[in-house]
């Protein structure tokens, strides 16, 4: 996956996790703002109380999560955990412990389908 399809990445993240009710029932009393960047394509997001958006007018981000496009895409596609892809090296994390761990299992029921992207 390169260029246009991962540019569409944050499209599908966001469209598949609002229709999955579980993802939206752990992010209920969640309210932060997460920016991923995949290589060099960044990925705005605002969590507020269960509904993912794209971030915009954001400067400073509650959650940075940076890595390759490869790492990043096997991470939101469930292929590999944030634990072992953090314990890896393959990317990176500057946030708090407990929203690390928010993000564990936000990624790991939140995984996209590599057929939509």
């Amino acid at each position: 996956m390169r260029g246009e399809a991962m540019e569409n990445l944050s499209d599908v993240f966001i469209r598949e996790n609002q229709a999955k009710g579980h993802v939206g029932y752990l992010l209920r009393k969640s309210t932060f703002s997460m920016l991923i960047q995949a290589g060099n394509i960044n990925i705005p997001l605002q969590i507020s109380n269960g509904e993912i958006k794209k971030a915009s007018r954001i400067k400073k981000f509650d959650v940075m999560i940076t890595g390759s496009e490869e790492a990043i895409l096997s991470i939101m596609a469930g292929k590999v955990k944030l634990r072992e892809a953090l314990s890896r090296k393959d990317i990176a994390i500057d946030t708090t412990f407990r929203k690390k761990l928010l993000l564990e299992s936000f990624f790991c029921l939140g995984k996209i389908s590599y057929e939509n992207t």
